[in-house]
């Protein structure tokens, strides 16, 4: 029992531990178990019984009970000696359900006829033997712990923590000898005798984090120096600095269209200004036409020209012939009693004047209203 032989799920692999501590006799067929500390900082191995095989003859069952405290590889004696201990067994069963311990049958050799009850409960937190079992976790398909696992072990992202240590706290006789309190929190987390091969020559154990009555958080380590509250909290910082970039890089994008849009916009609105002051000290305010048709290139002035060239000699023959100005020959009247050229409409105008409000736009009124804006310059 002084080495204790180690199998390396990861690699397939065997590899042999020393322990410390004062180690059980030899024995074969005993049984044991695990409950694993809310915090995973240690789990413990309760061994139960078995029998020696020598002298041959003599053979002779044991009642004990002992735990083995990993990482650390301590061996712990229970002090049973005022308890009403079952009769010492071999090849019985132990099983972990709720913190406590189940055992089953066993032989208790050949000077007793009956075992009753033939099924025992220890109680693998308060270190007593129990003479019934008291279900702490409930219907297991109602509560959503079907395992009877650690709170903090259920469904985590590396591993889940072992069956039936639901409501099971560390002994004091245990965190006396590692370290911790009742939560966990060993802080002797590698064997105590140097290991020489194997995962645990390096590594630490894989630790949770328990949150305790009152909502106090136990922060324990991940292998590698970390803890599962940091690696929580980066995460939850990567998503959220994720998302804020994204929000201001769109903002970034909204904000340079609306600057885009404000100044064509803006040279709309001056070039319309211009255009209006002109056609006021003009009677006719044919240049009025390319206030509400801006004029961008030389083609467009020479037709505009033409086009006010044809109005006048139009108006001349009119006055000549004695019609009257708003005859349907000058084409459609505008705001102030003049005519416009045919084919140019006062709606354009009109239309225009309603988009541009008269007054000279703003960035932060082209963000607010960019629809607007758009129509502004796409009619243009």
């Amino acid at each position: 029992m002084n080495v204790i032989d180690v199998y390396d799920i990861a690699t397939s692999t065997w590899y042999k531990q020393a322990t410390s501590g004062s180690t059980p006799n030899f024995r074969v067929n005993p049984c044991a178990t695990v409950a694993a500390a809310a915090d995973g900082s240690s789990y413990n191995i309760y061994m139960f019984g078995g029998q020696n095989l020598l002298p041959y003859g003599e053979q002779k069952q044991y009642d004990d009970m002992w735990i083995l405290s990993i990482p650390a590889f301590k061996w712990i004696q229970v002090d049973t000696s005022k308890q009403a201990v079952p009769y010492g067994r071999a090849g019985h069963s132990c099983n972990a359900w709720d913190g406590q311990m189940v055992v089953v049958g066993g032989y208790v050799g050949q000077d007793l006829s009956c075992d009753s009850p033939g099924i025992y409960i220890f109680n693998m937190s308060s270190l007593q033997w129990k003479t019934e079992f008291t279900s702490v976790s409930g219907d297991p398909s109602q509560n959503g712990n079907p395992f009877s696992q650690q709170l903090s072990q259920i469904g985590h992202d590396k591993a889940a923590g072992p069956e039936g240590s639901y409501g099971y706290v560390v002994p004091s006789e245990v965190y006396s000898a590692i370290g911790g309190g009742p939560t966990g929190g060993a802080t002797i987390t590698v064997p105590i005798q140097a290991p020489t091969d194997g995962p645990l020559a390096t590594g630490k154990p894989l630790t949770y984090t328990v949150t305790a009555p009152g909502g106090v958080v136990t922060q324990t380590s991940y292998p590698g120096g970390g803890n599962n509250n940091s690696k929580d909290s980066s995460k939850k910082g990567a998503i959220a600095a994720g998302v804020i970039a994204a929000v201001l890089g769109g903002a970034a994008t909204y904000f340079a269209f609306c600057a885009w849009i404000y100044r064509k916009q803006l040279k709309l609105y001056k070039h319309h200004v211009v255009m209006s002051q002109r056609s006021a000290a003009d009677p006719l305010r044919a240049e009025k036409v390319d206030a509400l048709f801006p004029v961008t290139t030389s083609d467009s002035s020479n037709r505009a020209a033409k086009q006010s060239s044809e109005y006048s000699a139009r108006r001349a023959q009119q006055s000549s012939s004695g019609r009257d100005s708003v005859g349907t020959e000058a084409g459609p009247s505008g705001f102030d009693g003049h005519h416009y050229p045919p084919g140019r409409r006062s709606i354009d105008e009109s239309s225009m004047e309603d988009l541009l409000d008269g007054s000279e736009p703003t960035f932060w009124g082209v963000a607010l209203n960019p629809r607007k804006s758009l129509r502004v310059i796409n009619r243009d």
